[in-house]
């Protein structure tokens, strides 16, 4: 940051307001002054000294920045700047402002490529100052503007503690591993002679494989290997679900088809708004249960809680926020619509394929983008 910063001085820095005289350098500040803290000076306090440098040159001259020039300098380009980092463009100013003269007296202000490069970063710079002002016209929203623009957009300030459950579109691989552990398993040990200790022990075991043989003979959930195999089951689920069944069992479910490990993702929304999720799960009532909503990755379905709406006070900064990024995306619209730019591809070759939405390894979030 710092180093565009400089750069950006190193383009401007003979349009500052720099005193070039060859008076002798200005008087160092008395020991309380150089004490005080910096909003404390005068305006007109010298705070960047450079001798030897000046514009127009001189045999012996002094370039003085001020207290106000300074800081005219730092809040065009870096408002938020902190002081140490000041103290570093301070200190590198001097040698920018040398090299900036050098390059005059050896007439390099005049090469093409300056020219050039000058002409583009008055470009910049008018464009930044065209975005600064379009952003500070969006931002003057009064309250009496986001009162009216919460009254006519009052749904988008309900809030709804809603239940989600995702099924993936395709499955995992299936873990061969686990099948030759299986086998293993399945192997006899080999015969010992029995004791009476043996026996018992035996006994035991019997007893215990039986228990496990109980519980494996439960139902489970089978691992799905296509993604017209997890569409029907995202069908099912979804029934499941309307017939009332817990969506922590569902979703756990979901997960164990698709060959997914580790634990589940929550199933609980609270607080969701029309941003949050897709726009058809605020129309439901509360208790309903969405239809399938697919993305390109999943099938979601969602189970409506009970919807408040947060009152105006609350909502008013998110309320003077919507209206500005509004504002200044009607205003950057505008702006974008004067002119049309047209490039050749005999030159250019042809343009690019736009790369597909999201990428691999990207996990499903609230539920597909709201339109």
């Amino acid at each position: 940051m710092i180093r565009h910063f400089l750069a950006v001085i190193l383009c401007c820095s003979m349009v500052f307001g720099q005193a070039a005289t060859t008076a002798p350098p200005a008087q160092a500040a008395a020991p309380s002054q150089a004490a005080a803290p910096a909003p404390s000076l005068p305006a007109d306090t010298p705070v960047v000294t450079i001798k030897g440098v000046c514009d127009p040159p001189a045999a012996d001259c002094t370039t003085v920045i001020t207290k106000a020039e300074f800081e005219g300098i730092i809040q065009a380009f870096q408002p938020q700047m902190k002081l140490p980092q000041q103290r570093q463009v301070g200190t590198s100013y001097g040698q920018l402002l040398t090299m900036a003269a050098e390059a005059k007296k050896r007439g390099l202000d005049k090469s093409a490529r300056v020219q050039v490069r000058t002409h583009i970063a008055v470009m910049q710079a008018l464009a930044g100052e065209l975005r600064d002002n379009m952003q500070e016209q969006a931002g003057n929203v009064t309250d009496a503007d986001a009162e009216k623009y919460y009254n006519e957009h009052k749904a988008n300030y309900e809030q709804a503690d809603v239940e989600r459950l995702i099924i993936p579109k395709n499955p995992l691989p299936a873990d061969k591993d686990a099948d030759k552990e299986k086998d293993d398993a399945d192997k006899p040990a080999a015969k010992k002679p029995a004791t009476a200790a043996a026996k018992a022990a035996a006994a035991k075991a019997g007893t215990k494989a039986a228990a496990t043989k109980a519980a494996a003979a439960k139902p489970k959930t089978a691992v799905v290997t296509d993604e017209v195999g997890m569409a029907a089951l995202a069908a099912k689920l979804r029934a499941r679900a309307a017939a009332g069944e817990d969506f922590a069992k569902l979703q756990a479910e979901a997960f164990a088809a698709a060959n997914i490990k580790g634990a589940p993702v929550e199933t609980k929304v609270p607080k969701a708004t029309r941003a949050t999720v897709p726009p058809t799960v605020f129309d439901l009532k509360s208790g309903e249960i969405s239809e399938l909503i697919p993305d390109a990755r999943a099938f979601f379905v969602f189970k409506m809680g009970a919807k408040t709406t947060t009152s105006f006070e609350d909502a008013k900064n998110d309320v003077k926020t919507a209206i500005k990024n509004e504002r200044m995306q009607e205003a950057q619209k505008a702006v974008s619509e004067i002119s049309t730019t047209t490039l050749n591809d005999a030159y250019f070759g042809p343009p690019e394929p736009t790369p597909a939405p999201g990428g691999p390894g990207r996990q499903p979030q609230a539920g597909p983008p709201s339109n």
